[in-house]
């Protein structure tokens, strides 16, 4: 959970607070109703029954504790999934809320729901139901809470008129196969409040007569195949919208200045789509904006963005992966103070050309920062140990010289003297999403690794043995330079190493034995430096392919030589998984899972959100 200045706690609490699922949503709903059920002889009326036993009776799977096609009697306020009301002293029980979720439903969804017209909540998330979407569903009078997510469901999203007097707040239709959503169906829900379609099949623009939900505070059609421009959208009238998710379609376009004028807006999320131009001078009014995506898309004016941004004072996350391509980092004449709020920024691979940006240093706060694949020269600056929270540095690729500054031990977070503060994508709606080009792709949920990344760069001299002092770090990657001497045997001290890539160096000398010690590393890598002697077979050496030490024809061991070769068999006999677990034990199994998943990070940039974004608990009114 991240923790920023006072006031940015305060509103990331209020933001945790309000970003309430539907499930929970639903359940204050249930407990709300069934508190007020009375203690007398009354049961569900009649018109009810027949509409719950009618949808009973076309699902394609009996539901668990409902009384069959045989039997339709009894009371269905009792029925598992059910919850009625009473709205008068001597009417009889009407059906308000109706949770099915997760019941391993099936069949089409049949528009007889309508039929019970006092209905508040309606969940049916997590189901198999297919074939199209009712519209009847849609505009009964005094539905609050629809939720079809999970489903199999097709075809359009607003068949039919859109119904004046719809209560509709709540609508989230999102990990379906719809594929089109009607013009000006929104014009028929002036209440709703959260609207959440991604991962559908999705085409057509965004539909503009979104700008009539005045109370709209979250909105989400990522990871569909939605085109065209955002100009047809009119945020000026969006002003409560706290949350937006546009983000893997193929929107192109300029981003319209209008969106300053959702003052609210705490989430912006439009990475992976055909956007261009530069971000709006305007943004920087927006004071509640914490997360902000646009990486892969095709933006330009990085300084002018950057100048823009760093006004948004509560911005804790900045992703700008992708974009300004070829473009000047901008330096210490281009005005930029800093991100006070900042824990995590990504401006990788966009070949920026000039050096590390001095006006990082004001981003005391940092936790997370990418900026790999670029062009960036000159040296690591050693005011990069001075970061209190830092805990992942990843400057790969890029064209940094000079030696590694032994002042990187001395980042807090990584040595010990602070607690390692995880960066969370959570309260955002997001995923973490890591990517290689050659090896694919590998998803983390709720977890960065510690971790220190200056492979591919022109870095020379010997290996800081004060890097030792990083127990915190899970991965050292130092690959693909021009370093040289010795690899130190402080290494040893890093007791939480997973992954070391040392290859294709200059490194002399033998390998260390105390590296054996780190039962965790699951993954090592010396190949192709200058290295002699005895390639160690405690530990886990025995486990690392010959490869690792190919290209140090002084090398030699008891089942590799320094050319890559097999030359005998490790000590350890039968499966590796018996061998490894008789030998190691679960830390060693722990450290493979982790440390092969780890040497597949290049740099942290997110996807589709999966965390429900909601600001009000709907009660059930008065009658």
């Amino acid at each position: 959970m991240l923790k920023t200045s006072h006031t940015t706690d305060s509103n990331n609490a209020m933001l945790r607070v309000s970003e309430l699922s539907l499930v929970s949503v639903s359940s204050v709903l249930i407990f709300s109703v069934m508190c007020q059920l009375p203690r007398g002889v009354w049961s569900c009326a009649p018109v009810d029954r027949t509409a719950l036993s009618s949808f009973s009776n076309n699902l394609g799977t009996a539901i668990d504790g409902w009384p069959g096609a045989e039997n339709s009697s009894g009371d269905c306020c009792r029925w598992p999934g059910v919850g009625c009301r009473q709205f008068g002293a001597h009417d009889e029980l009407r059906v308000v809320t109706l949770d099915l979720a997760g019941r391993g439903l099936t069949g089409a969804l049949p528009s007889t729901l309508a039929l019970l017209d006092m209905l508040r909540v309606l969940n049916l998330s997590g189901n198999s139901l297919q074939g199209d979407l009712p519209p009847e569903l849609l505009h009964m009078p005094r539905l609050q809470v629809l939720n079809l997510s999970h489903n199999n469901l097709t075809g359009e999203i607003g068949l039919g008129e859109p119904g004046a007097d719809s209560s509709l707040a709540d609508l989230d239709v999102s990990f379906n196969s719809l594929s089109r959503i009607r013009a000006g169906v929104f014009l028929g829900f002036p209440r709703l409040r959260s609207f959440s379609a991604d991962s559908n099949l999705l085409a057509g623009s965004v539909p503009g007569s979104l700008s009539s939900c005045s109370e709209l505070e979250y909105l989400n059609m990522a990871n569909n195949s939605l085109h065209g421009t955002l100009a047809g959208l009119n945020f000026s009238r969006l002003t409560r919208l706290r949350a937006l998710h546009l983000d893997w379609n193929r929107l192109s376009g300029r981003l319209p200045p209008s969106l300053s004028d959702c003052r609210e807006l705490r989430v912006l999320n439009l990475r992976r789509n055909n956007l261009t131009g530069e971000v709006p001078p305007a943004f920087r009014r927006l004071q509640a904006l914490t997360f902000f995506n646009i990486g892969n898309n095709r933006f330009t004016g990085i300084t002018r963005a950057l100048q823009a941004l760093q006004e948004c004072r509560a911005l804790a996350v900045l992703i700008l992966t992708t974009n300004f391509h070829g473009e000047e980092m901008p330096g210490a004449a281009a005005g930029i103070r800093g991100f006070p709020s900042l824990r995590l920024l990504g401006i990788a691979n966009c070949a920026l050309r000039g050096g590390m940006p001095p006006w990082l240093r004001a981003s005391a706060r940092l936790g997370v920062l990418d900026m790999s694949w670029n062009r960036l020269a000159g040296e690591v600056p050693p005011w990069l140990g001075g970061f209190a929270s830092l805990y992942r540095i990843d400057l790969s690729n890029n064209e940094l010289a000079g030696e590694i500054p032994p002042a990187l031990a001395r980042l807090r977070s990584l040595n010990g003297d602070a607690p390692c503060e995880q960066v969370s994508m959570s309260q955002y709606g997001v995923r973490l999403y890591n990517w290689h080009v050659e090896r694919g792709q590998l998803w983390y949920d709720h977890y960065i690794p510690p971790s220190l990344e200056l492979s591919g760069n022109s870095l020379v001299g010997a290996i800081p043995p004060e890097l030792g002092e990083l127990r915190a770090l899970n991965i050292l990657n130092l690959s693909w330079n021009a370093l040289s001497g010795p690899i130190p045997a402080t290494l040893a001290g890093l007791s939480a190493l997973q992954t070391l890539d040392l290859s294709n160096n200059g490194l002399a000398g033998e390998i260390p034995a105390a590296l054996a010690e780190l039962t965790f590393m699951s993954s090592f890598d010396v190949s192709h430096n200058r290295l002699n002697g005895r390639i160690p077979a405690a530990g886990q050496f025995s486990t690392f392919p010959c490869s690792s030490f190919a290209g140090n024809p002084g090398l030699g061991g008891e089942y590799c030589d320094g050319s890559g070769g097999v030359v005998g068999e490790p000590e350890h006999h039968g499966t590796l998984l018996a061998g490894g677990s008789e030998m190691f034990g679960l830390p060693f199994w722990i450290g493979m899972i982790f440390g092969l998943s780890a040497t597949m990070f290049v740099h942290v940039v997110e996807l589709e959100s999966t965390y429900q974004y909601k600001r009000n608990c709907y009660t059930v009114p008065a009658a």
